[in-house]
């Protein structure tokens, strides 16, 4: 019996965290919520000076992709900007970023499909070049606010 409990011991002992385990998985958060600044960034700029040759990248992103994956995809990258954000000074910024991604992968992936097809016409063909240089603006502040709050 006595062997038994000191087995169990060591398992228990070998699942608990040690401290180079807490210091990878927050090493690894930081490296996911540079990579996401990263991608806001470039978004934002790309956006910004090239609009044309973007409004063409997202009208073909929207027609090749299917919505729901697009929403599954949307959803986790919010669940993992949740996990993440203790990693960050402003933990309460990076929630909010990914609850808003959650939220807004269950609205693609809820919304009727006409209603979808409208709005992505609507970003994709009426929204005009200011709109689309207001989402890069957009898109490179909160990228370089991410990004000097992982730093």
């Amino acid at each position: 019996m006595r062997g038994h409990v000191q087995g169990m011991h060591a398992i228990v002992s070998r699942r608990s965290a040690s401290p180079e385990h807490i210091q990878m998985k927050e090493s690894s958060m930081k490296i996911f919520l540079y990579a996401i600044s990263l991608f806001c960034v470039v978004t934002g700029c790309c956006t910004i000076l090239y609009t044309s040759e973007t409004r063409h990248f997202v009208k073909r992103f929207f027609n090749e992709v299917n919505r729901k994956i697009l929403s599954v995809f949307e959803a986790a990258m919010g669940v993992l900007l949740l996990v993440s954000a203790a990693a960050s000074q402003q933990p309460w910024f990076i929630r909010l970023i990914g609850l808003l991604a959650v939220i807004e992968g269950a609205l693609i992936f809820l919304l009727p499909k006409s209603l979808y097809d409208e709005l992505v016409k609507w970003y994709v063909d009426s929204a005009s070049d200011q709109t689309y240089r207001l989402f890069g603006i957009i898109s490179l502040i909160l990228g370089s606010a991410m990004l000097s709050w992982v730093l």
